[in-house]
């Protein structure tokens, strides 16, 4: 995963504009915009800023770490990996969108199990 999609899904889930993101960095508002949409890549200082404001590694904000993958020891199947990057990617509604309708397969699932 890219630095601008983590980025992305960093400030969406804290429910910043880019704006105001920009704003707590001390940068120009369309700055955020130009590192989410690729135009532009931070300057260390500015990535430091951003990992310790979210409180995550910059080897997470760069793309070089998943802190979801090692689980006790081992790695993660591939298709539960695939999946949480797809799930990143959603923005909140789609988020809640998603837990209603895994709650619905799990109910048409038990319905559908024998007993």
């Amino acid at each position: 995963m890219n630095f601008h999609i983590r980025l992305r899904q960093l400030r969406q889930r804290h429910k910043l504009t880019q704006g105001e993101l920009a704003g707590v960095l001390g940068l120009k508002p369309t700055a955020i915009s130009n590192y989410e949409s690729k135009r532009n890549e931070p300057s260390l200082e500015k990535l430091v800023a951003l990992s310790r404001y979210f409180d995550v590694s910059c080897d997470y904000l760069l793309g070089m770490s998943d802190a979801y993958l090692p689980v006790g020891g081992e790695v993660l199947d591939k298709d539960i990996v695939e999946f949480f990057n797809l799930y990143q990617q959603l923005d909140t509604d789609s988020i809640q969108e998603l837990k209603r309708y895994t709650y619905y397969l799990l109910y048409k699932q038990e319905q559908t199990t024998p007993h």
